[in-house]
């Protein structure tokens, strides 16, 4: 007599919405395996621009499945800190893919793919730099880092449109950011 048990394989269904809804899971889906441990949002706050508690603090959004995770950080750095000059040194360094999004430049590197645009978020401010670094895992493949700059491209519209309400905002475009 056979008896046939039940498929360890489960589909890891990546939502159509992750990080508190609010960006879009085509990248993620396209980054965690088909299979595998079933799809997780494990920790994240800073991404919801209708809970006004988070406005204008950094965020973090941790997404697992198939046993892998993309974990998106943001942050706002003073110009004292980090600059668009050394965004540009480093994305010039050996081993980085440079990532560019309008006024917003990054590159990719090891396990990260990082942009940043600056940001002015009250007239007359000091103008500070955004930043989101969206980590995977350490790549080299091409389409990995695409789709790693897709999300940091839509989490940086966020961030600069909806949640710090950068300046800069308005000069973001949709659209896919240019890899290399």
């Amino acid at each position: 007599m056979w008896q046939v048990w039940p498929s360890e394989v489960t589909a890891v269904s990546v939502p159509s919405r992750v990080c508190e809804d609010s960006l879009s899971g085509v990248p993620v889906r396209a980054l965690l395996p088909e299979t595998g441990k079933p799809f997780s949002e494990g920790y994240s706050f800073g991404f919801n621009p209708s809970n006004t508690r988070e406005l204008k603090r950094p965020g973090i959004c941790n997404l697992s499945g198939g046993g892998k995770s993309v974990k998106i950080e943001t942050e706002i750095l003073r110009k004292s800190e980090y600059t668009m000059e050394d965004v540009a040194r480093d994305a010039s360094k050996s081993g980085s893919t440079s990532i560019v999004l309008g006024s917003t430049r990054g590159f990719h590197r090891g396990a990260t793919a990082s942009l940043f645009v600056n940001c002015t978020y009250h007239t007359g401010d000091e103008t500070q730099l955004l930043s989101v670094d969206v980590t995977y895992e350490k790549t080299t493949e091409r389409s990995d880092i695409k789709e790693m700059a897709s999300l940091a491209s839509d989490t940086i519209r966020l961030m600069a449109g909806k949640i710090w309400l950068c300046e800069e905002a308005a000069d973001l475009p949709n659209g896919q950011p240019q890899v290399g």
